[in-house]
């Protein structure tokens, strides 16, 4: 996957940090990940300087026992890069109440790109129990700026004239039966559905397909949002990590 700059700064400048809020009344508890032991969420990129960039994520795992290890390992592929692997160890964030899972953060060291933002291929490996468990993204890796296929991604959101606009991405490999955006404008008390449409004006990678959900909120109101996709039934979520999604219009 290549991304030019503008999308890259596009993307990045629209992640948008969201208030806590455990909501477990209205959001389905199933496991995100499958119960599979490792898995990602999603990865990110920053362009530190015109000459320097560098990726973090967030890991899901599965709480075997109390001491465990995860290890990003990882290769930049840019034209100016060694292409040599390295191990950048992740750290514990905290526990998604809506899967019993553990979130995990790592982050790479910044790393000089004459484009001022390297490509990355990396997999995750986690060690527990003397078990070691491997998120490879089924034998490809991950490249780039990524998320599972296990779930929807919020890719950015922000204002629109008729309130919120959402961007979400799905992988290729997944035909969802509806992609939705879930919201409430009382804290849960009550909440809608909006369905998402294909979005033209807006690309993610080669691997993804993307969406777009437009919900009407009035001036000065707040709404609490998640995103699902239907598959078999069964609903899987990009909830921001437990926390739930704020906009304020």
């Amino acid at each position: 996957m290549k991304i030019s700059k503008k999308i890259f700064s596009f993307i990045t400048s629209l992640l948008v940090l969201a208030t806590t809020l455990t909501l477990g009344h209205t959001i389905s508890a199933k496991a995100d990940t499958n119960d599979v032991p490792v898995q990602l969420y999603y990865s990110n990129g920053v362009g530190d300087s015109s000459e320097t960039g560098h990726y973090f994520g967030y890991i899901a795992v599965k709480n075997f026992a109390y001491d465990k290890k995860v290890t990003v390992h990882y290769s930049y592929t840019g034209p100016q890069a060694s292409n040599v692997w390295n191990d950048i160890a992740a750290t514990y964030v905290k526990t998604n109440a809506l899967d019993g899972y553990e979130i995990w953060k790592f982050e790479t060291p910044s790393e000089f790109d004459h484009y001022g933002f390297g490509q990355i291929q990396y997999c995750i490996k986690y060690e527990v129990n003397g078990q070691t468990y491997w998120d490879n993204n089924n034998g490809k890796n991950y490249v780039g700026i990524d998320f599972a296929e296990s779930r929807p991604h919020v890719i950015s959101y922000g204002q629109s004239d008729s309130g919120l606009s959402c961007y979400i991405a799905t992988k290729k490999s997944v035909t969802p039966e509806a992609i939705r955006i879930r919201y409430s404008e009382d804290n849960w008390t009550t909440y809608k559905d909006v369905d998402a449409t294909n979005a033209t004006d807006i690309s993610y990678s080669n691997d993804t397909n993307c969406w777009i959900a437009k919900v009407p909120v009035e001036k000065g109101k707040q709404i609490k949002f998640s995103v699902y996709y239907l598959l078999d039934g069964v609903q899987h979520w990009d909830n921001n990590l437990g926390d739930n999604y704020s906009f304020n219009n």
